[in-house]
């Protein structure tokens, strides 16, 4: 059967009648002519087409209906002219098959206590992992795909006093656009077999490893070269465990500080890669600093290393104005335990809101109980299947503006919409009644320290990253490019609700 990246891909080309970058094809198949399914999941799916369309060329040569024109651009072969020309990419140069890289049993991180997020007491969980009888070595290409282990990286922030290096890797997604960006303060990779010596014995070639990365992703002064070598100026200040995805789940980080020999060398710092750009010293200090505009590891170390990271931070984006200001139904969208709860009872205490819970209208289509009556993981399943009928998204909608004129109010918020077609069946059917969407979003180690404070303890890490990627929740990232405005839960619901009305101020909006 053939893959819907490729079926798209060729009705998209024929169409546009033009060579075009994997990303152009998926968002003219997405938005402009509606091919892609809704459910695609995956953060960069013009990637997954990249690799689909580069797979097929390689395999199918000279018979493959596409071909490329240049480095990362693809056409279809009856359509070419003496005006476009095939390109023929080099051939691909798969990793070093003989780099082995350190590992150890995921299960152990269950033994010295699983956590999510930066934990500063590294000396312990050192002490149980970096074991020789429990580590081990072996390929990369396999540790990659092996979700038993946990492979050992090195992250290194460099400081030079209050200040720290930044740079940018790789680009943007819609996704980091809003939620988390591709600025950096971290260096570093995987500990390989080649940096153990009898000189890092203890630390298994962890510290080596943090010494060859910085050479060879900087272009360290002379100075610091011999600083580095003798472990002058390096000091692990953590470790890092990241549950929230696939790739995270198969990687440990031990996190280190690097304070640079201060001199005029540092002045201006020079890269040693080219995948890495804007490399510059971080003054967090300024207001023109945002925290969301880097990846998710960097700005768990900046909230752990660097407590005034927060303080100087606005809170929010509001996008359009206008959908955010009543009389207005708002729908107050985000991922499990992201804050939608606190949001809407602020909302509801403050601003005279009425509150309509999508989950309990979806619990009345459905004839059971609402979650915690019905087992969260039963209720999922259950209204998966509801919302995925092609009537699912027209009935929740219906059923929720129903409920909506029985409000008295301009002022009326529903919490809990989960996919994007709900929304768009809501505004449809609004006649006039204007949609606003706010989406509220928490750091994943946030989400599950609110939710443990919530829950208790109940539930494990594992099991509550499992709830936040059941398929009915997959959906949720979906509802950003139809955000008006986010909110951003930093700290937890003291300082979070001064954002919730710092927002409201911008929007001219009085308590009730």
């Amino acid at each position: 059967m053939e893959s819907e990246f490729i079926t798209v891909a060729r009705q998209v080309l024929m169409a546009e009648k033009r060579p075009m970058t994997p990303r152009d094809i998926w968002w003219v198949g997405k938005d402009k002519m509606g091919l892609f399914s809704d459910k695609r999941a995956g953060r960069t799916p013009w990637q997954t087409l990249k690799s689909k369309l580069s797979v097929y060329v390689r395999t199918k040569g000279k018979q493959s209906e596409f071909v490329r024109t240049a480095p990362g651009r693809f056409y279809l072969r009856e359509l070419m002219d003496e005006n476009v020309q095939i390109y023929e990419a080099p051939p691909l140069r798969p990793p070093n098959p003989e780099e082995n890289v350190l590992v150890f049993p995921s299960s152990a991180l269950n033994e010295v206590g699983r956590f999510q997020g930066i934990k500063k007491n590294w000396r312990n969980f050192a002490r149980h992992i970096l074991d020789a009888k429990l580590c081990k070595y072996i390929p990369r290409l396999i540790a990659e795909r092996d979700s038993n282990h946990k492979q050992i990286l090195t992250y290194i922030m460099v400081c030079r006093g209050d200040q720290i290096l930044a740079f940018k890797r790789g680009t943007y997604t819609w996704i980091e656009e809003f939620l988390r960006g591709s600025h950096c303060i971290g260096f570093g990779g995987h500990v390989t077999e080649k940096d153990y010596d009898l000189f890092d014995r203890d630390w298994l070639g962890i510290k080596r490893t943090a010494a060859r990365e910085l050479a060879e992703e900087l272009n360290i002064p002379r100075v610091d070269r011999s600083r580095l070598l003798l472990g002058d100026g390096l000091t692990c200040v953590g470790v890092l465990n990241d549950d929230c995805s696939d790739v995270g789940r198969r990687h440990f980080a031990f996190v280190f500080r690097y304070d640079v020999k201060d001199g005029p060398t540092w002045n201006n710092p020079q890269r040693g890669e080219k995948a890495i750009t804007q490399l510059r010293w971080l003054d967090i200090s300024t207001p023109q600093f945002s925290i969301r505009e880097f990846e998710y590891w960097s700005q768990l170390c900046l909230r752990a290393y660097f407590k005034t990271v927060l303080k100087e931070q606005p809170s929010y984006l509001i996008r359009r104005h206008s959908p955010l200001v009543p009389p207005h139904i708002l729908c107050i969208v985000g991922p499990i335990r992201s804050g939608k709860t606190e949001t809407s009872a602020v909302l509801k205490r403050d601003y005279g809101y009425s509150e309509i819970n999508s989950g309990c209208v979806v619990a009345g289509l459905l004839g059971i109980p609402p979650v915690p009556k019905t087992p969260r993981e039963l209720f999922q399943s259950k209204a998966m299947k509801f919302i995925s009928r092609a009537s699912g998204p027209k009935r929740l909608a219906t059923a929720i503006l129903r409920l909506a004129r029985t409000c008295n109010t301009p002022r009326i918020l529903v919490d809990g919409i989960r996919q994007k077609e709900t929304l768009i069946a809501l505004k449809e059917q609004a006649k006039g009644v204007r949609i606003g969407v706010l989406y509220v979003h928490t750091s994943p180690d946030l989400a599950y320290k609110f939710h443990a404070e919530r829950e208790g303890n109940a539930v494990s890490i594992e099991e509550f990253f499992s709830q936040r990627e059941n398929p009915v929740e997959r959906d949720v990232a979906g509802m950003l490019p139809h955000a008006d405005g986010v909110l951003y839960n930093w700290e937890g619901r003291p300082i979070y609700r001064k954002s919730i009305n710092q927002m409201m101020r911008e929007l001219r909006l009085r308590p009730s």
